[in-house]
């Protein structure tokens, strides 16, 4: 007579609940972010920005100096053209002799002198404004670049992205200064420096060969819409400068003559 099995008989018995017994739960490994060369037109952008930047704080703490000077240019301008049209007249009165004209514009002591002021107050203007400027970038450049956690200036951090040397670590602050100085060789070499960033495949310009770095961006970024309305937007204030600047000019010259009664 079988004796029946136990209820459960057969099954294996159940285990006890316990960490080794709960399934694990999968996760998928976290992956950083590609990245990429950055090409020509991110890294113009990020530029003009942090340029923008670095113009207005020049601009604002020389601005009584800036005025001083852009007034005495202007008043050693008008001194030049009321006497180019004094000049002008006479010749005019004398048959039209432009030659004479021409020989008295070299020799003329008030237009020598009125040349010489122009020339002193447009460089004290314009150069000292460029060093100050330059100044400024530098520290603005290195601070931004080799110590703050970005790795990059603020223009660069909002088009995403970073400066590093070519094994991707933070660049020194060494090689931050003379990335820095190198792009002050591209400007004197008639930006020639800055266009060898469109080279593929590393996009690198001329101050990054110098200093062994890179920039990078993410491979997936765009550069945004508004960045190209920035691009637009300096390029119509280029050409409207410079129609500008042209438009005074030849008024400026209009009213001298004017002044002479030669028009």
């Amino acid at each position: 007579m079988s004796v029946p099995a136990p209820s459960g008989a057969g099954a294996p018995p159940p285990l006890p609940p316990g960490p080794l017994n709960s399934a694990p739960v999968a996760s998928a490994p976290s992956q950083s972010t590609a990245l990429v060369p950055a090409r020509f037109w991110p890294r113009y952008v990020a530029w003009s920005l942090d340029a923008a930047l670095i113009a207005m704080a020049t601009s604002l703490i020389g601005a009584s100096h800036w005025r001083y000077q852009a007034l005495a240019a202007k008043q050693a301008y008008a001194a030049m053209n009321a006497r180019a049209a004094e000049l002008m007249a006479d010749s005019v009165l004398n048959d039209l002799d432009f030659g004479g004209f021409a020989r008295q514009l070299m020799t003329d002591p008030a237009m020598h002198a009125a040349g010489l002021a122009s020339t002193a107050a447009l460089t004290s203007l314009i150069f000292g404004w460029i060093f100050l400027f330059a100044l400024f970038g530098l520290i603005y450049e290195v601070g931004f670049v080799a110590f703050s956690p970005w790795q990059a200036t603020p223009g660069k951090r909002v088009l995403g992205l970073r400066v590093t040397d070519m094994a991707g670590r933070r660049l020194s602050p060494g090689r931050a200064v003379l990335r820095y100085l190198g792009g002050g060789l591209s400007w004197l070499l008639l930006n020639l420096g800055h266009v060898i960033a469109m080279a593929k495949p590393e996009y690198r310009a001329l101050h990054d060969r110098l200093a062994g770095a890179r920039v990078l961006r993410d491979a997936q970024a765009r550069m945004p819409l508004w960045a190209w309305a920035w691009v637009a937007v300096q390029v119509i204030v280029g050409f409207s400068a410079t129609f500008w600047l042209m438009r005074a000019m030849q008024a400026s010259m209009d009213a001298a003559l004017a002044q002479t009664g030669a028009l």
